[in-house]
């Protein structure tokens, strides 16, 4: 799978697991840009409670992330592409789409839709934005590699559980 899989979409969502972390944050981010870069207007939401904790708040104040809390949503009519999450697990606002899309590196726990890029193995999905972006070619401005470089960071217990030569080198690049 490769991000301009995805240009063909005019309505494109990006959807945060409930109450994100960093790592979710960044990921999202980082998508965001992509498809903003790309001429689309993106919506990037998340829904559950308000993010309330301050370091989250610091970095999407000082990084100027889009994102919205919108608990209230439940459909789009358009590409959602569910981000560091897969669609319909517990953990995400349920949220109909004709189009759906996962990207994210945690253990497959739902049916996964044909648009799909899981990698388990990473210690972030920030490393798994990252190397779609750098597949793109997409250049990395420092409010964007702090973004991912945060998530990775904040996923990995302080870098203390980098495992994967992916990892490493998106740490290593950023």
């Amino acid at each position: 799978m490769k991000l301009n899989d995805f240009l063909s979409h005019n309505a494109i969502a990006i959807q945060c697991h409930n109450i994100p972390d960093a790592d979710s944050l960044a990921s999202g981010y980082g998508l965001c840009r992509y498809f903003e870069t790309a001429g689309k207007k993106p919506l990037f939401f998340y829904g559950g409670p308000p993010i309330t904790k301050p370091n989250l708040l610091g970095m999407i104040d000082a990084l100027n992330i889009p994102v919205q809390h919108a608990p209230e949503r439940k459909e789009w009519n358009g590409l959602l592409i569910t981000v560091d999450c897969q669609h319909g697990a517990g953990n995400v606002a349920r949220v109909a789409a004709p189009h759906v899309a996962v990207i994210d590196h945690h253990i497959q726990e739902k049916d996964l839709p044909e648009l799909c890029d899981l990698r388990h193995w990473l210690g972030s999905c920030a490393t798994l934005v990252w190397d779609l972006l750098r597949q793109e070619s997409f250049p990395m401005d420092p409010h964007l590699s702090t973004a991912l470089h945060y998530g990775l960071y904040t996923d990995t217990n302080s870098f203390s559980e980098v495992r994967h030569p992916l990892d490493r080198d998106m740490w290593d690049a950023l």
